[in-house]
């Protein structure tokens, strides 16, 4: 799905990856941002789950009440 708001799919993009695992815990994104925030999660090099495991892991964590630092570690040890 493209994004909805492209300025707010580009600052999305160019975040660090725990403030995109933030954005994300937080819902701070609109529909098709999901790409967006993938990429800025990937600017972690230990990140290597697919786009659908990384998805499937966060939403976990959403679950469970866990903050951004947490999920980014926890998405690191995942392979």
């Amino acid at each position: 799905m493209p994004p909805q708001n492209k300025e707010r799919f580009e600052r999305l993009s160019g975040l660090a990856p725990v403030d995109a695992v933030k954005a994300w815990l937080d819902g701070d994104f609109g529909l098709g941002d999901e790409t967006a925030l993938i990429s800025a999660i990937r600017k972690d090099a230990r990140i290597s789950l697919s786009d659908d495991d990384l998805e499937d892991a966060i939403l976990d964590a959403m679950d469970e009440g866990m903050d951004a630092p947490a999920c980014l570690e926890r998405l690191a040890g995942l392979r």
